[in-house]
Protein backbone atom coordinates (compact mmCIF):
# COMPACT_ATOMS: atom_id res chain seq x y z
CA UNK A 1 0.00 0.00 0.00
CA UNK A 2 1.29 3.44 -0.96
CA UNK A 3 0.11 6.38 1.15
CA UNK A 4 -0.25 9.95 -0.06
CA UNK A 5 -0.55 12.58 2.65
CA UNK A 6 -2.34 15.55 1.09
CA UNK A 7 -1.47 18.83 2.79
CA UNK A 8 -4.43 21.08 2.15
CA UNK A 9 -7.22 23.26 3.52
CA UNK A 10 -10.97 22.76 3.00
CA UNK A 11 -11.18 26.18 1.28
CA UNK A 12 -8.52 25.36 -1.33
CA UNK A 13 -9.61 25.69 -4.94
CA UNK A 14 -6.42 23.96 -6.08
CA UNK A 15 -7.37 20.84 -4.13
CA UNK A 16 -10.98 21.04 -5.35
CA UNK A 17 -9.67 21.15 -8.92
CA UNK A 18 -7.40 18.17 -8.18
CA UNK A 19 -10.28 15.81 -7.35
CA UNK A 20 -10.47 14.39 -10.91
CA UNK A 21 -6.78 13.49 -10.75
CA UNK A 22 -7.34 11.66 -7.46
CA UNK A 23 -10.35 9.80 -8.91
CA UNK A 24 -8.09 8.56 -11.71
CA UNK A 25 -5.50 7.34 -9.20
CA UNK A 26 -8.31 5.68 -7.24
CA UNK A 27 -9.65 3.72 -10.22
CA UNK A 28 -6.33 2.95 -11.91
CA UNK A 29 -4.48 1.51 -8.92
CA UNK A 30 -7.18 -0.81 -7.60
CA UNK A 31 -7.11 0.25 -3.97
CA UNK A 32 -3.32 0.09 -3.68
CA UNK A 33 -3.03 3.85 -3.01
CA UNK A 34 -4.45 5.49 0.10
CA UNK A 35 -4.90 9.27 0.40
CA UNK A 36 -4.81 10.98 3.80
CA UNK A 37 -5.67 14.69 4.07
CA UNK A 38 -3.51 16.74 6.45
CA UNK A 39 -4.94 20.09 7.49
CA UNK A 40 -2.56 22.96 6.81
CA UNK A 41 -4.38 26.18 7.70
CA UNK A 42 -4.18 28.14 4.44
CA UNK A 43 -5.66 31.38 5.80
CA UNK A 44 -4.93 31.47 9.51
CA UNK A 45 -5.48 35.23 9.55
CA UNK A 46 -7.08 36.99 6.60
CA UNK A 47 -5.35 40.25 7.54
CA UNK A 48 -2.07 38.66 6.43
CA UNK A 49 -3.49 38.63 2.89
CA UNK A 50 -5.21 42.01 2.62
CA UNK A 51 -3.60 45.18 1.28
CA UNK A 52 -1.98 47.05 4.21
CA UNK A 53 -3.21 50.33 2.75
CA UNK A 54 -6.78 49.02 2.82
CA UNK A 55 -6.31 47.77 6.36
CA UNK A 56 -5.20 51.25 7.41
CA UNK A 57 -8.67 52.48 6.42
CA UNK A 58 -10.52 49.76 8.36
CA UNK A 59 -10.61 45.97 8.75
CA UNK A 60 -14.05 45.87 7.13
CA UNK A 61 -12.83 47.81 4.11
CA UNK A 62 -9.72 45.65 3.76
CA UNK A 63 -11.73 42.42 3.69
CA UNK A 64 -14.29 43.92 1.30
CA UNK A 65 -11.46 44.75 -1.11
CA UNK A 66 -9.77 41.36 -0.67
CA UNK A 67 -12.76 39.10 -1.31
CA UNK A 68 -13.19 40.03 -5.02
CA UNK A 69 -9.48 39.36 -5.55
CA UNK A 70 -9.87 35.97 -3.88
CA UNK A 71 -12.88 35.25 -6.10
CA UNK A 72 -10.75 35.98 -9.17
CA UNK A 73 -8.12 33.53 -7.93
CA UNK A 74 -10.77 30.84 -7.49
CA UNK A 75 -12.28 31.47 -10.92
CA UNK A 76 -8.89 31.26 -12.64
CA UNK A 77 -8.30 27.84 -11.05
CA UNK A 78 -11.14 26.24 -13.02
CA UNK A 79 -8.74 25.85 -15.94
CA UNK A 80 -6.80 23.17 -14.01
CA UNK A 81 -9.29 20.34 -14.52
CA UNK A 82 -12.61 21.99 -15.36
CA UNK A 83 -14.31 21.40 -12.01
CA UNK A 84 -16.99 24.13 -12.03
CA UNK A 85 -16.12 27.44 -10.41
CA UNK A 86 -17.92 30.71 -11.07
CA UNK A 87 -17.76 32.82 -7.96
CA UNK A 88 -19.54 36.16 -8.19
CA UNK A 89 -20.17 36.94 -4.54
CA UNK A 90 -17.76 35.60 -1.95
CA UNK A 91 -18.51 35.94 1.76
CA UNK A 92 -15.98 33.48 3.13
CA UNK A 93 -14.33 35.99 5.48
CA UNK A 94 -15.49 38.90 7.62
CA UNK A 95 -14.25 40.75 10.68
CA UNK A 96 -16.10 38.13 12.76
CA UNK A 97 -14.77 35.25 10.63
CA UNK A 98 -11.17 36.14 9.75
CA UNK A 99 -9.74 32.64 9.32
CA UNK A 100 -10.17 29.29 7.58
CA UNK A 101 -9.10 27.50 10.77
CA UNK A 102 -12.72 26.61 11.71
CA UNK A 103 -12.91 24.55 8.51
CA UNK A 104 -9.68 22.74 9.38
CA UNK A 105 -10.84 22.08 12.94
CA UNK A 106 -14.21 20.83 11.70
CA UNK A 107 -12.47 18.26 9.51
CA UNK A 108 -10.37 17.01 12.43
CA UNK A 109 -13.48 16.74 14.62
CA UNK A 110 -15.24 14.64 11.98
CA UNK A 111 -12.13 12.53 11.49
CA UNK A 112 -12.16 11.74 15.23
CA UNK A 113 -15.91 11.02 15.38
CA UNK A 114 -16.41 9.10 12.13
CA UNK A 115 -13.22 8.53 10.11
CA UNK A 116 -15.25 6.69 7.48
CA UNK A 117 -17.18 9.91 6.78
CA UNK A 118 -14.22 12.32 6.87
CA UNK A 119 -13.53 12.20 3.12
CA UNK A 120 -17.19 12.87 2.28
CA UNK A 121 -17.29 15.72 4.79
CA UNK A 122 -14.18 17.36 3.33
CA UNK A 123 -15.54 17.03 -0.20
CA UNK A 124 -18.92 18.52 0.71
CA UNK A 125 -17.29 21.31 2.68
CA UNK A 126 -15.29 22.25 -0.43
CA UNK A 127 -18.37 21.88 -2.59
CA UNK A 128 -20.30 24.25 -0.31
CA UNK A 129 -17.43 26.73 -0.19
CA UNK A 130 -16.48 26.82 -3.86
CA UNK A 131 -19.29 25.43 -6.02
CA UNK A 132 -22.18 26.78 -3.93
CA UNK A 133 -20.36 29.93 -2.70
CA UNK A 134 -21.65 29.48 0.84
CA UNK A 135 -20.00 31.31 3.79
CA UNK A 136 -18.73 28.07 5.30
CA UNK A 137 -16.62 29.76 7.97
CA UNK A 138 -19.96 30.41 9.70
CA UNK A 139 -20.51 27.64 12.25
CA UNK A 140 -24.11 27.04 11.14
CA UNK A 141 -22.83 26.36 7.63
CA UNK A 142 -20.39 23.80 9.01
CA UNK A 143 -23.24 22.16 10.92
CA UNK A 144 -25.25 21.98 7.70
CA UNK A 145 -22.49 19.91 6.09
CA UNK A 146 -22.15 17.78 9.23
CA UNK A 147 -25.83 16.84 8.89
CA UNK A 148 -25.44 16.14 5.17
CA UNK A 149 -22.93 13.37 5.87
CA UNK A 150 -25.08 11.86 8.62
CA UNK A 151 -23.26 12.94 11.77
CA UNK A 152 -25.13 14.00 14.89
CA UNK A 153 -24.74 17.76 15.36
CA UNK A 154 -24.53 17.61 19.14
CA UNK A 155 -21.82 14.95 19.03
CA UNK A 156 -19.91 17.02 16.48
CA UNK A 157 -20.17 20.23 18.50
CA UNK A 158 -18.78 18.54 21.60
CA UNK A 159 -15.82 17.18 19.67
CA UNK A 160 -15.26 20.40 17.72
CA UNK A 161 -14.90 22.36 20.97
CA UNK A 162 -12.78 19.70 22.65
CA UNK A 163 -9.07 19.77 23.43
CA UNK A 164 -8.76 16.51 21.50
CA UNK A 165 -9.77 18.06 18.17
CA UNK A 166 -7.53 21.06 18.74
CA UNK A 167 -4.61 18.77 19.57
CA UNK A 168 -5.22 16.74 16.41
CA UNK A 169 -5.19 19.93 14.33
CA UNK A 170 -1.99 21.14 15.96
CA UNK A 171 -0.41 17.76 15.20
CA UNK A 172 -1.22 18.28 11.50
CA UNK A 173 0.36 21.74 11.66
CA UNK A 174 3.50 20.30 13.30
CA UNK A 175 3.75 17.69 10.57
CA UNK A 176 3.58 20.38 7.89
CA UNK A 177 6.19 22.47 9.68
CA UNK A 178 8.57 19.54 10.17
CA UNK A 179 8.57 18.91 6.42
CA UNK A 180 9.25 22.61 5.76
CA UNK A 181 6.27 22.84 3.43
CA UNK A 182 5.80 26.38 2.17
CA UNK A 183 3.45 25.77 -0.75
CA UNK A 184 0.03 24.16 -0.85
CA UNK A 185 -1.18 21.71 -1.83
CA UNK A 186 1.72 19.41 -1.01
CA UNK A 187 1.96 15.64 -1.34
CA UNK A 188 4.01 13.27 0.80
CA UNK A 189 4.32 9.87 -0.90
CA UNK A 190 5.30 6.97 1.38
CA UNK A 191 5.99 3.38 0.36
CA UNK A 192 7.86 0.71 2.33
CA UNK A 193 10.15 3.13 4.14
CA UNK A 194 10.69 5.45 1.18
CA UNK A 195 9.34 9.00 1.01
CA UNK A 196 9.00 11.74 -1.57
CA UNK A 197 7.61 15.22 -0.93
CA UNK A 198 6.26 17.31 -3.80
CA UNK A 199 4.76 20.79 -3.45
CA UNK A 200 2.23 22.29 -5.87
CA UNK A 201 -0.60 20.78 -7.91
CA UNK A 202 0.06 17.38 -9.49
CA UNK A 203 -2.07 16.20 -12.39
CA UNK A 204 -2.83 12.53 -13.00
CA UNK A 205 0.23 11.91 -15.16
CA UNK A 206 2.56 13.40 -12.54
CA UNK A 207 0.88 11.29 -9.85
CA UNK A 208 1.18 8.13 -11.95
CA UNK A 209 4.87 8.79 -12.65
CA UNK A 210 5.76 9.37 -8.99
CA UNK A 211 3.80 6.32 -7.79
CA UNK A 212 5.39 4.03 -10.37
CA UNK A 213 8.90 5.34 -9.74
CA UNK A 214 8.71 5.28 -5.93
CA UNK A 215 7.48 1.67 -5.99
CA UNK A 216 10.14 0.60 -8.52
CA UNK A 217 7.38 -0.30 -10.93
CA UNK A 218 5.54 -2.57 -8.50
CA UNK A 219 2.46 -0.34 -8.77
CA UNK A 220 1.40 0.31 -12.33
CA UNK A 221 -1.80 2.05 -13.46
CA UNK A 222 -4.37 -0.23 -15.03
CA UNK A 223 -7.32 1.26 -16.89
CA UNK A 224 -10.60 0.08 -15.33
CA UNK A 225 -13.37 -1.49 -17.37
CA UNK A 226 -16.18 0.96 -18.03
CA UNK A 227 -19.73 -0.22 -17.38
CA UNK A 228 -22.94 1.09 -15.90
CA UNK A 229 -22.22 -0.99 -12.80
CA UNK A 230 -18.72 0.48 -12.41
CA UNK A 231 -20.03 4.04 -12.78
CA UNK A 232 -22.79 3.37 -10.23
CA UNK A 233 -20.26 1.91 -7.81
CA UNK A 234 -18.07 5.02 -8.01
CA UNK A 235 -21.05 7.35 -7.50
CA UNK A 236 -22.33 5.31 -4.56
CA UNK A 237 -18.90 5.34 -2.94
CA UNK A 238 -18.56 9.12 -3.09
CA UNK A 239 -22.26 10.08 -2.81
CA UNK A 240 -21.51 13.47 -4.42
CA UNK A 241 -19.31 13.68 -7.51
CA UNK A 242 -18.70 15.76 -10.62
CA UNK A 243 -19.13 14.26 -14.10
CA UNK A 244 -15.60 15.52 -14.76
CA UNK A 245 -14.35 13.17 -12.05
CA UNK A 246 -16.17 10.29 -13.75
CA UNK A 247 -14.60 11.27 -17.07
CA UNK A 248 -11.11 11.16 -15.55
CA UNK A 249 -11.79 8.03 -13.49
CA UNK A 250 -12.65 5.96 -16.55
CA UNK A 251 -10.56 7.76 -19.17
CA UNK A 252 -13.58 8.83 -21.22
CA UNK A 253 -12.98 11.04 -24.23
CA UNK A 254 -15.64 13.67 -23.64
CA UNK A 255 -18.70 14.64 -21.64
CA UNK A 256 -21.01 13.00 -24.19
CA UNK A 257 -19.52 9.63 -23.23
CA UNK A 258 -20.02 10.41 -19.55
CA UNK A 259 -23.67 11.34 -20.12
CA UNK A 260 -24.18 8.16 -22.16
CA UNK A 261 -23.24 6.09 -19.12
CA UNK A 262 -25.20 8.30 -16.71
CA UNK A 263 -28.49 8.43 -18.64
CA UNK A 264 -29.81 4.99 -17.62
CA UNK A 265 -28.84 5.65 -13.98
CA UNK A 266 -30.78 8.93 -14.08
CA UNK A 267 -33.73 7.08 -15.62
CA UNK A 268 -33.71 4.63 -12.72
CA UNK A 269 -33.95 7.59 -10.29
CA UNK A 270 -30.79 6.41 -8.54
CA UNK A 271 -29.02 9.75 -8.95
CA UNK A 272 -30.01 13.40 -9.15
CA UNK A 273 -28.34 16.34 -10.83
CA UNK A 274 -27.29 19.35 -8.76
CA UNK A 275 -26.83 22.48 -10.87
CA UNK A 276 -24.12 24.91 -9.75
CA UNK A 277 -22.72 27.99 -11.48
CA UNK A 278 -20.77 26.86 -14.56
CA UNK A 279 -21.55 23.17 -14.19
CA UNK A 280 -23.27 20.35 -12.33
CA UNK A 281 -22.73 17.50 -9.90
CA UNK A 282 -24.32 14.11 -9.33
CA UNK A 283 -25.73 13.04 -5.98
CA UNK A 284 -26.48 9.43 -5.20
CA UNK A 285 -30.02 8.47 -4.22
CA UNK A 286 -29.10 4.79 -3.88
CA UNK A 287 -29.98 3.16 -0.57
Amino acid sequence: MLTISLFTDPMMGLSYESEPFLRKVETHFGGQVQCRPVMSGLVRNVYDFVDPNDLAISPEYAIAQYLPRLAQIYNAEQSISGMPIQITELALFSTERPSSLPLNLAYKAVELIAPDKAAAFLYRLRFATIAEQRPTTEFNEILRVVEQVGIDKTHFERRYHSDTAQAALEQDFRCKKSLQIDRLPAYLFEYKGKQQLVQGVLDEQALFTIITKLTDGKLQPQAPAISQSAVKKLIEKHKLISPIEIQYAFGLENMAEVEHHLTPIFQQDEITKIIVPNGWFIESQMA
